[in-house]
């Protein structure tokens, strides 16, 4: 799937000014370029929450150019819990580190005996070029019974794909059948204390602070 976002250079204007005009403002850059541009705030969040930081996202800007770029940091308004700025990584034909999803396919052996697949892992960072980057990796986790446990150095990636996890890091396992409400207890654990923290991307200095 295509993903597109309008893009503006800032030229003088203020990052507050901008936001008061419902304007995010932006930078975008590599080794080889930074400028600051800025993106309409809701356009931004519609493609944003489809594309998230997995997938690239082309700028179209508007002298007619346009760049293949990966969000690298989203600075939130702590109250307003809204973006502030956004970093846009623009792609070159050179290798790149990002996190690419996980996606488990198949049914395991051992959940037809009352055990329960864990996701260990959502998505793996890998090093590849930009024209390789996948949707997902998919992983197999059919052959899986009860006690088993696939690792990293058991995912098939795709060509030109290098994983950048070792490869004994454990990606899913079949939980026995005693073990689910411990894993249930743990998960609802997790679910309150994940409610009282914001969600927020990397937090970084907003350029009024810089």
């Amino acid at each position: 799937m295509e993903y597109r976002l309008r893009a503006y250079h800032r030229g003088s204007e203020r990052p507050k000014a901008l936001r008061r005009q419902g304007k995010l403002p932006a930078v975008l850059y590599n080794r080889h370029m930074n400028e600051k541009i800025y993106v309409d705030a809701v356009e931004f969040d519609k493609v944003f929450r489809q594309a998230s930081i997995h997938h690239v996202i082309t700028l179209e800007l508007e002298d007619g150019k346009t760049v293949d770029t990966l969000v690298r940091q989203v600075e939130l308004n702590k109250k307003k819990h809204a973006p502030e700025h956004v970093d846009f990584y623009a792609l070159a034909d050179e290798p790149i580190e990002m996190y690419v999803t996980l996606k488990f396919v198949g049914t395991p052996v051992g959940t037809k005996l009352g055990g329960v697949l864990e996701e260990v892992m959502t998505d793996i960072l890998v090093r590849t070029l930009p024209r390789n980057i996948p949707e997902a990796i998919e992983v197999d986790v059919s052959g899986l019974e009860i006690g088993d446990v696939l690792h990293v150095g058991d995912i098939a990636f795709p060509e030109g794909v290098e994983p950048l996890v070792d490869k004994e890091e454990t990606v899913a396992t079949v939980v026995p059948p005693e073990d689910v409400e411990k894993l249930e207890a743990e998960a609802a654990a997790t679910g309150e204390a994940a409610e009282a923290e914001p969600e927020v991307i990397q937090k970084g200095k907003t350029e009024e602070e810089e």
